[in-house]
């Protein structure tokens, strides 16, 4: 039987708070080189409340996390001073900058090992609500998936079962046939579900109880990465 083995990313190979963290503090470099005073005028803040309104006039800008980073950029600009046309070609700019830093994740232990491994039996693949490139080098581990499915690519983003069903569709399978790997409960563990897929939660070190009001349970809990062959297995005996 042909099985599809699906990975969200951000906080299931690596942590995503220090790469975001490290991102945004290079953005702050790279705007305040160029335009003193940007940064201390939008803070995260001040782009935060951005990000809203840029929401609220598109709704559909929601899963598109780098249409709205640009978006948001694009707005500071022009009300920074820049005239319309400049503005657009320094956010361009400026999203190409935070992309790259964006890609500078430190994998979790074992990441490698057990991709490895699992790659020698099944097809790999991505389901990710962030703008990471899993082909990019810096990440470097692009060689073990086949394909990628980003929210900001799709134009939806999980738990949505559409998603999933993509992906089944992209990989040649029956939903049945796809087991996703992922941290987050209602994102990973319930879209899986809802989507006629099964879903492995990746609670990492066991830090987290199982909350009712998530929904549909996973297949499968694993506290480690080395846990997930064992945890696959038992789910297509």
């Amino acid at each position: 039987m042909t099985v599809l083995i699906t990975f969200d990313l951000d906080n299931t190979l690596w942590d995503v708070a220090p790469v975001i963290m490290r991102a945004e503090y290079a953005m702050e470099n790279w705007f305040e080189q160029r335009f003193p005073g940007f940064c201390s005028q939008y803070t995260s803040q001040a782009q935060a409340e951005l990000r809203k309104q840029a929401i609220a006039t598109d709704p559909s800008m929601a899963p598109n996390l780098t249409a709205l980073r640009l978006s948001v950029y694009t707005l500071a600009l022009k009300r920074f001073g820049l005239p319309s046309e400049e503005a657009s070609a320094v956010a361009q700019a400026a999203l190409g900058h935070f992309l790259e830093w964006r890609q500078k994740v430190d994998l979790y232990p074992h990441v490698v090992d057990v991709l490895e491994a699992l790659s020698q039996e099944y097809t790999l693949a991505v389901i990710t609500n962030g703008n990471a490139d899993i082909y990019h080098p810096h990440i470097g581990i692009g060689q073990y998936f086949d394909f990628a499915l980003r929210a900001d690519q799709l134009g939806v983003a999980k738990p949505d079962a559409s998603v999933f069903h993509a992906a089944a569709n992209k990989g040649g399978v029956d939903p049945s046939q796809l087991i996703h790997v992922g941290d987050h409960p209602i994102d990973d563990v319930f879209g899986a579900s809802n989507a006629g897929a099964r879903g492995i939660w990746f609670n990492r070190h066991g830090a987290q109880r199982w909350d009712d009001q998530w929904g549909a349970r996973s297949s499968a809990e694993v506290h480690s990465l080395l846990e997930l062959p064992t945890a696959i297995r038992s789910l297509i005996l």
